[in-house]
């Protein structure tokens, strides 16, 4: 049986997704979380020693944290599974598992987005994820590309938002049996696909109305050329993954690559920004 390598942190409630944006990192397998004298205690869980180490390093600064241990090996992701609840992610759209739906009279005049949780990809619990969608809501159009998708959470809510026609690509192959169970489980009005890869999956003369990304700056800041070209005229980013220390930086570099800043949006540490193909 594998080992792996554990540790406690002790954070309040708040702080538990600025917690995990760190502590979910390569050789990551999972966490559970429990309430600790009105805070939250979260277990964290890595096959590698060497990664467990690392990061109880960087929380050791800011958080309480037990010593690093080796523990026998168990479902992290049936752990997992057992913390996740009803996220509302827009004033219209709930996110949870089919098997957890949100209370009826809560989006009896909105939208249910139904994902099968797995660690990597995305449940609509982080920040930036609801910025995006909120930049969705606010954002008309029929086309969308949503790179980066992840999960495929922005693109089924782009189909709430009336968008008909969507395509979401995604690096991670690792994905691709979880965008396959969330779209059977979200059929709808638009015709959605996703491909596994980065943008030159896109046909050169696909062209889109909206183009969506949810990625941080070093990984999104390189594909502006390539969206400026892959937008119809007057169409819009949707930029979220940000900083809101980078917020100067963004703008510039939109800017140089032919975008106007329109409206912008903020919760907690991060960004998201409404761009103008210019």
């Amino acid at each position: 049986m594998t080992d792996y390598f554990a540790f406690d942190v002790v954070c309040e409630t708040e702080n538990l997704e600025d917690l995990l944006s760190i502590a979910i990192t390569d050789g990551f397998s999972g966490y559970s979380e429990s309430e600790a004298d009105g805070k939250t205690k979260v277990n964290i869980c890595y096959e590698s020693e060497s990664a467990a180490k690392e990061i109880h390093e960087i929380l050791a600064q800011d958080y309480e944290i037990t010593p690093v241990s080796k523990i026998e090996n168990r479902d992290w992701n049936e752990e997992w599974k057992k913390t996740i609840k009803p996220i509302k992610i827009t004033e219209k759209i709930w996110v949870s598992p089919s098997w957890l739906p949100p209370e009826p009279t809560l989006f009896n005049d909105g939208g249910w987005i139904k994902i099968e949780p797995r660690m990597a990809f995305g449940t609509g619990h982080h920040e930036t994820t609801r910025l995006a969608a909120k930049l969705i809501e606010n954002c008309a159009g029929k086309t969308l590309l949503d790179i980066g998708t992840g999960s495929g959470i922005l693109a089924f809510a782009a189909q709430i938002y009336g968008y008909v026609s969507i395509i979401g690509v995604e690096i991670d192959e690792d994905c691709r049996i979880n965008l396959a169970e969330n779209l059977a489980d979200n059929k709808g009005h638009a015709d959605i696909r996703f491909f596994i890869g980065g943008i030159e999956k896109i046909n050169e003369a696909a062209r889109f109305d909206t183009i969506v990304m949810n990625m941080i700056y070093s990984q999104s800041a390189p594909l502006l050329g390539d969206v400026h070209n892959f937008l119809n005229k007057d169409g819009f980013l949707l930029w979220s993954g940000i900083l809101i220390t980078e917020r100067g930086t963004v703008i510039e570099e939109a800017k140089k690559n032919g975008f106007e800043l329109l409206s912008e949006i903020t919760e907690g540490e991060w960004w998201g920004g409404k761009f103008l193909r210019i």
